[in-house]
């Protein structure tokens, strides 16, 4: 009985104070993400290495989002880029998916737009 009591005593505070647990995610940050065909060449900058290539954009509802180096996807300042997929989530600089334009080249990956030059 007197552990329902404690209980309903802090609830009443809680409630009294108006505490309210705060739940945030990436999602919910700007907005939410949305995505747009862009088609496009561009190269990367120099200042590439400042910035990450992942599988999926970063903000988005993906559970696993992995990481690959640039020197792994062969891609360095002046490489070539094609571009098919932009996303949006409302901040200042939007997300890119690319792929190198080597006809060999398959992998795609998704990378911070201050990386590319674009005009």
């Amino acid at each position: 009985m007197k552990k329902s009591a404690i209980i309903l005593g802090v609830m009443g505070i809680i409630s009294t104070l108006s505490l309210s647990p705060v739940v945030s995610s990436a999602n919910t940050l700007v907005g939410t993400v949305q995505y747009h065909r862009y088609h496009g060449t561009t190269t990367i900058k120099k200042n590439y290495q400042h910035f990450k290539l992942t599988n999926h954009q970063p903000n988005s509802t993906y559970k696993i989002i992995k990481t690959t180096s640039w020197k792994n996807a062969k891609l360095k300042a002046g490489s070539k880029v094609s571009i098919d997929l932009m996303a949006n989530q409302g901040t200042q600089y939007d997300w890119y998916r690319i792929r190198s334009t080597n006809k060999h080249t398959t992998h795609r990956y998704w990378v911070y737009g201050q990386a590319l030059n674009l005009k």
